[in-house]
């Protein structure tokens, strides 16, 4: 049985996989999907690997680059098991809830750990996408740095 967030996660699954194949293209000048499509392919470059050397590319923060890696978890859950939210999961949460919690939900509000997880994960996904979006189309800054000759006299 395939829940709501679980369709919601593949399907940014997808778009997130998409901006960054397209940004590695840009990045190596190529035209065409085809190469990195290939890697994939060949089992050589997944979605996992693309994500850590996207981060490890672009300049962003310590907390947007969790977010990525925590995001990454929760993908590869969604591949493994068949209900993201069913009890024994939620037990496994151990390793990244208090970050969606700490991150998400600010207020103290009486929530069950279900609701929590949902609208934790659901907010999550939305920054990922929002995050890749930035970087991938942000356009790089060249500057020229004027570097006196101590040298020269």
């Amino acid at each position: 049985m395939i829940t709501t967030l679980e369709k919601k996660v593949v399907n940014s699954t997808e778009l997130i996989d998409k901006m960054i194949s397209t940004f590695f293209i840009n990045k190596l000048g190529k035209k065409e999907i085809k190469i990195i499509n290939s890697l994939i392919d060949l089992g050589k470059f997944n979605f996992n690997q693309k994500v850590n050397l996207f981060c490890d590319l672009v300049h962003m923060s310590s907390i947007n680059a969790a977010k990525f890696k925590v995001y990454t978890k929760i993908n590869d859950e969604v591949v493994l098991n068949d209900n993201l939210l069913n009890p024994s999961y939620l037990k496994s949460l151990t390793n990244y809830f208090p970050f969606l919690v700490n991150t998400y939900l600010s207020t103290e509000e009486v929530l069950s750990l279900q609701q929590k997880i949902t609208f934790s994960i659901n907010l999550l996904i939305d920054d990922v996408v929002k995050l890749t979006k930035i970087h991938t189309e942000k356009s790089e800054i060249y500057y020229q740095k004027k570097v006196k000759n101590i040298f020269s006299s």
